[in-house]
């Protein structure tokens, strides 16, 4: 089954959360509101901090809050943040093919295949979701 990993899905719903507030808001906060990990929604706020999806306000009343406009951020570049980029399959960035034999001819095609999923998710915007 080809499917996104949890901290991805996590990301999509802190995400989703930042975007109907105004303002910033705790870590803690969101993990109350949607019953996350604390712990898991860090290590998940810092990968989308530092691929400037979402920023930090310290102090008091610091948090978290969308880097971009809900319209603006796509499931790309969760995805991108959080798994690193979209493979299909290991031959895809693969110099040579996977399975080292040329007669498998599948690269190509599943190389094709990659570039339009991740067409497909450039085109798909937080407040699509």
């Amino acid at each position: 089954m080809l499917s996104l990993r949890r901290e991805t899905d996590y990301a999509l719903q802190f995400l989703k959360i930042l975007s109907r507030q105004k303002g910033s808001v705790s870590l803690r906060e969101v993990a109350k509101k949607s019953g996350l990990s604390f712990m898991f929604l860090q290590k998940i706020a810092r990968k989308l901090r530092f691929a400037g999806l979402v920023k930090a306000a310290h102090g008091v009343k610091g948090g978290y809050y969308l880097a971009l406009p809900a319209r603006r951020l796509t499931l790309g570049q969760v995805v991108g943040a959080v798994e690193g980029g979209c493979v299909l399959m290991p031959c895809v960035t693969a110099k040579t093919d996977c399975c080292g034999k040329k007669s498998c001819g599948l690269k190509p095609k599943v190389k094709k295949l990659n570039e339009q999923m991740i067409k497909m998710f450039a085109k798909i915007k937080l407040s699509d979701l």
